[in-house]
């Protein structure tokens, strides 16, 4: 019997005309139930937060690891490059090549400003966003701020 069941029995063995209890001996049957129930799905929840912070701290290691062998991957290319020098190299276990990278532009510090004056097209413009926590610092502060407001924090369920 879920949750749902369990309070519906509970609601029926009260006298809608009345509202006095029928049967207390089921009323407490079904009670020590949801009880039940409820401890149980909150030990679940327990569970698999547990698993998840578990999971989560082989994924952060996992990634560390990933990097490092990465990082290890990019020195020993380095390493051999500076030693090959642009020739290609080639045996029946490995090939390494070299390829011409295409063509890309790399702008000086000053091409900002000049492209503001003469080609504006050039550049892009990102939109602005709202700065929540300034917001809400103002708000909390008692600044009157049109088209926003201060919206009182809902209920949340922990369960440690």
């Amino acid at each position: 019997m879920n949750l749902y069941e369990i309070d519906a029995r509970i609601s029926a063995l009260v006298d809608p005309e009345t509202g006095e209890l029928l049967d207390f001996e089921a009323f407490d049957a079904l009670n020590l139930e949801r009880e039940r129930k409820i401890e149980n799905l909150g030990c679940w929840i327990k569970d698999l937060s547990a698993e998840a912070t578990a999971i989560k701290a082989e994924e952060d290691a996992l990634k560390k690891r990933r990097e490092a062998l990465e990082s290890k991957r990019e020195r020993l290319k380095d390493y051999v490059d500076r030693f090959l020098a642009g020739v290609n190299f080639e045996t029946a276990r490995v090939v390494m090549k070299y390829r011409k990278s295409p063509a890309r532009a790399e702008p000086a510090p000053e091409f900002v400003a000049w492209a503001k004056e003469n080609r504006d097209d050039l550049l892009r413009y990102k939109e602005p966003e709202v700065d929540k926590k300034a917001l809400l610092a103002a708000l909390k502060a008692g600044e009157d701020i049109k088209y926003a407001e201060l919206v009182p924090g809902g209920m949340s369920l922990t369960i440690k």
